[in-house]
């Protein structure tokens, strides 16, 4: 007798009946129409079930995703690496994948029992696909110059909404800084391999998905910093960060790639799930730390004494906005707000006390929520991804916020066998009210101008019921008058009223069309967009030191780029053959309009452009770019072990003369992958790598002929003035030469370790030179100057420690870069980037020929050339040299960072340290600390025993030791504080205030609990994630005193770090993350 199924049986009772059967989980039989007589009459699920684990160790893996390909079933093995599973009769193979092992599909064939065995991704080094110029994806094995990239898990550890601020540490050979997070959203930048301009400009190009974005810097307008357009990328959208870092990487970009290129890939709908839902919250508190330290025994005022009043009151000085005067002892005193009339204490009489924490007591808590959902999920021809972020913050300085949302969405459908259309587009919203900062703006006075006595609890609330502001820094009225503030405002009063916000719009991404001629030749078109509208409003209220008024500003700009190329790849044997030829239209416009107020507000608390006192000042201006280029790229390879490439771009820049216009840039790389030869069991992989290429740069538009500007209005008339620059008819673009080798090894396939050696020689600055005023004109554009950078990049990576329930992945980046300045122009010998002048004296930026770029110059103690020792004037005071002194180089030495991430069965726990070393920076917040008594050195105890501020003949005074001047004898004596660090230290000697900007930072944390099978299988959700997380939690340690940041100076809108100026709080994050996959 011949065995049969229950389905046959049921198959074969009703073949002739508009009826089918199904046989359900609990073996029950379900009878239902029958859609279409040609489909199956039964559908029988089949249960699967088996043991993952690592194909080297044979440990089992717990937590890797086992999926049905194009459905939704999937479930994940357990902490034995377990797995079971029901699949649909019809579903041929099984997918598993896993974090750090290669994804496999495995043929069911009809198996009850399958056990998989999975190959660490390390081992597939050399073979990895990365994406380089234009979007071109490589071997790795094949690529002849250095590129570094980020996972995107690695650049959300702690929740960063500015990817280029995430790259810190990260990336050898990379430099970032930037605004403090208390600016919320503010200016991060990113240095490749030092500086290769005179003019400092070195920011490189920001490239998302193929498209070439615009990262304006819009730091330091207004006293505000809306910082780098670099935002507006959705951190949780990327996939990846692939830093190309010497002209070799970036040749195919060209003019627009001469400082490197930054390439964001962005997650896509494709892979094995046909469906998925991701789910991202955090919630985070924010707190600003890391406070300068003050003294707290002497208050406002000049002298040691108070000043009385005709009834013999005693009062503060309160017209003074320093803290020179009086001992805090409690003694009884007017203090600001007795001065007005409409206080309840007018008139009385408090303790003089001191407010050690009045500071820090003006912060307040911040907060910031940020959510994400992402929709995604591919079939046989398509896949799509379509991602929603909001994220909004209230920050830590009073009265700001900062709100962003985001929406992003990716298609890719293959039409036919041969053709494919693929767009990836992204809206952005960016809109704040941001806080002021930089010198004399708003709280900053805190470091500079202020009063130890003062108490923020009466500054609060800082308006009184008749619309009078309670300023602390006011002249002394008359009785029965209210007070005008002296030289500084309420604090309060400007987070509340003194407002400056920003808004913008921006849509960028491209539509692309694939045809595939042949299999082994594609064509390719694409247009690519950027597009943003900025608004800015800065608004200045009545009753404050400074004229009321009110800016607004609209910045538009459009960038497009229009592609077309074709791609050729091929083998013969052991040769392969990658070629690509294509053309490319740049097309840029921008322009603004920004109005203000003349001569005040003419009502009070109405911001229009029309309550202008005088004749408002309106100020606009347009650009326009294009640059049409061709380029070409030949890869050839042999066995998979020899590799060259050739490539050549040429450009034609709008924006140099019409008979100088176009140039060509050329490169030539070559790998050879040596462990093909060599049978070696510890080398996993080893190649050698070496490159030369040739990048150029061209200038801004309109500055090849003379540019008329609009002046002041003259009988009703716009007048036009001459340029204070010659611009130069015959301007040629300047060209970057540039060597690299290096190397890339592997070892047990565990350990990896890269090596470059570059040099970069950049000649034909354009720059700005000193002519004869005679001429009609101060300065003239020309090409001159050679500077030359050398350094090396060292990346190395590795799992030190791996078991079935722990392992230890780590890894290590450094790059040290030399910049010099080999020549400028045969009419000088030093060029000054920038300076920054207070009191009649100054501090400059310059660069010397034959020297180190970027020399910090000032003011410093003269001192006797025999001893070393300060030579002191007839006062005993220190003597100074004119600003001529070369204190070294701004730019750092050394930077880097250390990664290590921990598993332990189902937590993690990712740590971030970053370092610089060396570079300095000229700190005004230091400087003027201690002229206005506010620092600690200025109320300290002497050797005497006494405090430096008592009287010389006391025992007081601070020491000084140094050679006399006039007598060439040796001193040691005391003179005033006052006279000391008021009157030389600050205002004529910069060099107390030059500071190291070396630094070894705990920049993020992140510990972290995936859930495990047992609850997500009772829950219709495929992963679960938690986890809380730190930005900036410790200064491990710094060359700077407290208070200070190198890694966050104040910025402005220049590339070049040297200066800090009112610098804001670092802020210290503490956050909580739940990621939800369904």
């Amino acid at each position: 007798m011949q065995k049969v199924t229950v389905a046959e049986v049921l198959q074969k009772v009703l073949e002739n009946t508009p009826y089918e059967a199904a046989i359900s989980k609990t073996r029950e039989i379900v009878l239902r129409d029958r859609p279409e007589p040609q489909r199956l009459l039964i559908q029988f699920q089949q249960e699967i079930s088996g043991i993952v684990t690592d194909a080297e160790t044979g440990d089992p893996l717990p937590g890797v995703n086992v999926m049905v390909p194009n459905t939704t079933v999937g479930t994940s093995t357990n902490e034995n690496g377990e797995y079971s599973i029901t699949a649909p009769d019809n579903a041929d193979s099984l997918a598993f994948s896993f974090i750090g092992y290669q994804r496999q599909a495995v043929p069911i064939n009809g198996r009850s029992t399958i056990n998989v065995q999975l190959q660490s991704e390390v081992q597939s080094l050399g073979d990895d696909v990365v994406v380089t110029a234009l979007g071109i994806t490589r071997d790795e094995r094949s690529i002849g110059y250095s590129s570094q990239e980020v996972g995107g898990d690695d650049l959300t550890y702690s929740q960063d909404q500015n990817v280029i601020g995430s790259l810190s540490g990260k990336i050898a050979g990379v430099q970032i800084s930037g605004s403090s997070g208390a600016s919320m959203g503010g200016t991060q930048t990113i240095k490749i391999r030092g500086v290769n301009s005179l003019s400092g400009e070195g920011q490189p190009l920001i490239v998302v998905d193929g498209t070439p974005i615009s990262n304006q810097n819009f730091a330091g307008s207004g006293g505000a910093d809306f910082g780098n357009l670099a935002q507006d990328v959705n951190p949780n959208d990327i996939e990846s960060v692939n830093v190309l870092k010497g002209p070799a990487a970036s040749a195919l970009y060209g003019i627009r790639g001469q400082y490197g290129v930054v390439m964001i890939t962005t997650k896509s709908g494709s892979g094995e799930r046909d469906f998925s839902v991701d789910f991202n919250s955090s919630f985070e508190v924010q707190r600003a730390g890391n406070f300068m330290e003050y003294q707290n025994k002497y208050g406002a005022g000049y002298k040691l004494d108070f000043n009385t009043l005709s009834n013999g009151d005693p009062y503060v000085a309160t017209n003074w906005d320093e803290s020179w005067g009086p001992r805090m002892d409690g003694t009884m005193v007017r203090e600001f707000f007795s001065f007005y009339p409409q206080d309840p204490r007018y008139g009385e009489l408090t303790p003089f006390e001191p407010q050690p924490d009045n500071v820090k007591n003006f912060f307040e808590t911040g907060f910031k929520s940020n959510q994400g959902i992402t929709i995604s999920g591919s079939g046989e021809n398509s896949n799509y991804r379509l991602s929603f972020n909001d994220s909004r913050t209230e920050g830590v300085y009073p009265n700001t916020w900062h709100k962003r949302n985001n929406l992003g969405a990716s298609v890719t459908t293959d039409v036919s066998e041969d053709w494919t259309f693929s767009t990836n587009l992204n809206y952005a919203r960016n809109s704040g009210q941001r806080p002021p900062q930089g010198y004399g703006y708003g709280s900053q006075y805190f470091r500079q101008w202020f009063q130890r006595n003062v108490s923020m609890e009466e500054l609060k609330n800082y308006k009184y019921d008749d619309g009078t502001i309670k300023h602390w820094n006011i002249g002394v009225p008359s009785a029965g008058e209210t007070p005008s503030p002296a030289y500084w405002d309420n604090p309060y009063f400007l987070a509340n009223e003194n407002e400056t916000r920003d808004d913008r719009n921006r849509v960028f991404g491209d539509f692309s069309v694939e045809y595939n001629v042949i299999p082994e030749l594609t064509l390719n078109a694409s247009v690519r967009g950027d597009v943003y509208v900025q608004s800015i409003e800065w608004k200045s209220a009545v009753g404050g030191t400074g004229t009321s008024g009110y800016t607004v500003g609209k910045y538009e700009n459009r960038e497009m780029n229009y592609d077309v190329s074709a791609q050729y790849k091929n083998n013969w044997d052991k040769i392969s053959v990658d070629a690509t030829l294509g053309g490319n239209i740049y097309d840029r416009n921008y322009s603004y309009l920004r109005q203000s107020t003349v001569g005040g507000l003419s009502t009070p608390g109405y911001y229009n452009i029309e309550a202008s006192v005088d004749r408002p000042d309106n100020t606009s201006y347009k650009l326009e770019k294009q640059i049409y280029s061709a380029y070409g790229l030949l890869s050839l390879g042999y066995d998979e072990t020899y590799f060259v490439d050739v490539s050549v771009r040429n450009d034609k820049s709008s924006t140099l003369p019409e008979n100088n216009n176009s140039y060509w840039y050329p490169s030539v790389s070559g790998s050879f992958v040596f462990s093909e030869l060599i049978d070696w069991d510890p080398l996993t992989f080893g190649k050698l790598r070496l490159s030369y290429a040739q990048a150029g740069s061209d200038l801004s538009p309109y500055q090849t002929t003379p540019v008329y500007s609009i002046g002041t209005v003259y009988d009703g008339t716009n007048t036009l003035s001459v340029p204070n620059n010659l611009n130069n008819p015959n301007i040629e673009p300047s060209f970057s030469h540039s060597y690299e080798g290096g190397f890339d090894l592997s070892f047990f396939g565990r350990l990896k370790l890269n090596f470059t050696y570059y040099e970069q020689q950049s000649k034909n600055q354009i720059i700005p030179l000193d002519i004869s005023g005679t001429s009609g004109y101060n300065t003239a554009t020309i090409n001159a100057g050679l500077i030359e950078n050398k350094g090396i990049e060292i990346a190395l990576s590795g799992t030190p420690i791996e078991s079935k329930d722990f392992m230890w992945d780590s890894k290590f980046n450094l790059g040290r870069n030399q910049n010099k300045v080999v020549e400028l122009h045969p009419d000088i010998d030093v060029y000054t980037h920038n300076s920054s002048v207070y009191s009649g004296t100054a501090s400059y930026l310059n660069s010397y020929e034959g020297e180190e770029y970027g020399a910090l110059v000032g003011q410093a103690y003269q001192r006797d050339e025999e001893t070393g020792k300060i030579l002191l004037d007839d006062n005993n005071l220190p003597i100074w040299t004119d600003a001529t002194h070369n204190f070294g180089s701004v730019l750092p030495e050394f930077t880097g960072g250390f990664q290590n991430t921990f598993n332990y069965k189902n937590f993690s726990l990712a740590t971030m340290i970053s370092f610089q070393s060396g570079g300095q920076f000229f700190s005004w917040s230091r400087m003027l600390a201690h002229k206005t008594g506010l620092a600690p050195a200025t109320a300290a105890v002497n050797d005497r025993g006494n405090n430096v501020r008592d009287p010389v003949a006391d025992g007081g005074g601070v020491k000084v030791e140094g050679i006399s001047a006039s007598t060439g004898q040796e001193v040691s004596t005391y003179v005033n504080a006052r006279d000391y660090y008021r009157g030389v230290l600050g205002d004529d000697i910069y060099e107390d205030w030059v500071t190291d900007a070396s630094y070894i930072k705990l920049s993020e944390v992140k510990l972290g609990y995936t859930f495990g099978n047992d609850l997500m299988n009772r829950l219709p959700i495929r992963s679960a994630e938690i986890a809380v997380y730190a930005k900036n939690p410790v200064m491990i340690w710094q060359a700077a005193p407290k208070g200070l940041d190198p890694s966050e100076l104040s910025t402005g809108s220049q590339d070049i770090t040297w200066t800090e100026t009112g610098q804001l709080n670092t802020v210290r994050t503490f956050g909580l993350n739940l990621s939800l996959t369904f």
